[in-house]
């Protein structure tokens, strides 16, 4: 063979292998590519599947709701055979139908009210639901544990509430936390009880949704609201003193008072801020006895509720302070103090002092 012709040969096998590789690489793109658009076609097949599944799932449904809601009175055994009956019409194995009868018994039980509610738990209970549902507990995972504790939350089944206490002591925090509003919620028999097992920090926003559940459901004041204002956790004492303001349990006056002594600022801040929601004035002496020693936030906050309880001792004391070199935000409480208390002092026009004027002419008028 010439030297020509094997050139030629070795540039052909060359170019051969390249073109071979090109092809490899576009033939297992084009193979990935139909299994991409087949899989999403699957799913898409899927979830219409589902979807109708769903809607014949949820005619059903509404069909068996209608027949016991809407047609008088139903007996248990009736009851029972219509329940066996919804079950072989729908695909009740499934995890979505179980749900799906969850969230119809919510919306129906917020729109009824009496013996339809007690129908309404009745089924709950003869589907299994509670079964299902404990069972989501007892994973210990987060995500099922909140789906549970949400659903008997809206359900407001109170038996739940036993099998949700020991979770105040779940190794997960937030599950913990979900316990404790779940609890609460649900439990008839001294529910604000569980703050003894409850050792985490409670937020603020936890206090808010935590005081929004006691005033929606009349929650009576607790025996033990004077013994946990000795929690040891300080968060913990922060909502007892929010308790003892929501009660207006004037009883504690003395303890709310002692616990301006307390070390920790956040109790001193809580106590204060109760001192002033009762307008407790036997604490006047103490705040003034304090004031000095503590932090601008907690000196502010002094100022304002003396500007709610103040006497004329008080008086005295915010015209001594207001002469100091103080930030304009804390002369500005001083004033705003001696204008709510009605101090005389608060009448002067202060021609020679203009920094006093002027806050004045500010408290006055806050546009200016």
């Amino acid at each position: 063979m010439s030297l020509v012709n094997t050139k030629f040969l070795f540039a052909f096998n060359d170019f051969w292998i390249f073109e071979s590789v090109i092809d490899y690489v576009l033939i297992s793109f084009f193979f990935l590519l139909l299994f991409v658009i087949v899989y999403l076609l699957r799913l898409k097949r899927k979830r219409l599947i589902r979807e109708d599944q769903e809607k014949l799932a949820q005619y059903k449904i509404y069909g068996f709701f209608s027949s016991i809601l809407f047609e008088g009175d139903v007996d248990d055994n009736a009851l029972n055979r219509k329940v066996d009956k919804l079950k072989k019409k729908i695909p009740f194995h499934k995890t979505w139908c179980k749900e799906l009868l969850i969230e119809n018994i919510i919306d129906l039980d917020k729109n009824f009210k009496g013996d339809q509610k007690d129908v309404l738990i009745k089924i709950y209970l003869k589907l299994g639901l509670y079964t299902y549902m404990n069972g989501l507990l007892m994973t210990g995972k987060w995500y099922y544990v909140s789906k549970a504790l949400y659903y008997w939350r809206e359900l407001g089944h109170s038996p739940s509430s036993k099998a949700i206490y020991p979770l105040v002591k779940h190794q997960n925090m937030q599950i913990r936390t979900a316990a404790l509003l779940a609890y609460i919620s649900l439990s008839d028999k001294d529910p604000l009880k569980i703050l003894e097992d409850y050792a985490d920090f409670i937020s603020p926003i936890d206090e808010i949704k935590l005081l929004d559940i006691i005033q929606r459901k009349k929650i009576k004041k607790p025996l033990q609201l004077g013994e946990w204002l000795d929690f040891n956790i300080p968060s913990h004492v922060g909502f007892v003193l929010k308790l003892v303001a929501h009660y207006n349990a004037l009883e504690f006056t003395p303890k709310v008072i002692d616990l301006l002594d307390s070390p920790h600022e956040y109790i001193r801040l809580s106590a204060i801020d109760t001192i002033g929601k009762l307008l407790l004035s036997d604490s006047e002496s103490k705040l003034i006895e304090i004031y000095f020693r503590e932090s601008e936030i907690v000196q502010a906050k002094i100022i304002d509720v003396l500007g709610l309880i103040g006497s004329e001792d008080a008086a005295t004391f915010l015209m001594q302070l207001i002469r100091n070199p103080y930030r304009s935000e804390i002369l500005l409480s001083i004033m705003r103090a001696l204008r709510d208390i009605g101090a005389a002092f608060f009448e002067n026009s202060f021609e020679d002092e203009p920094k006093l004027k002027a806050l004045k002419s500010h408290v006055l008028d806050p546009n200016i």
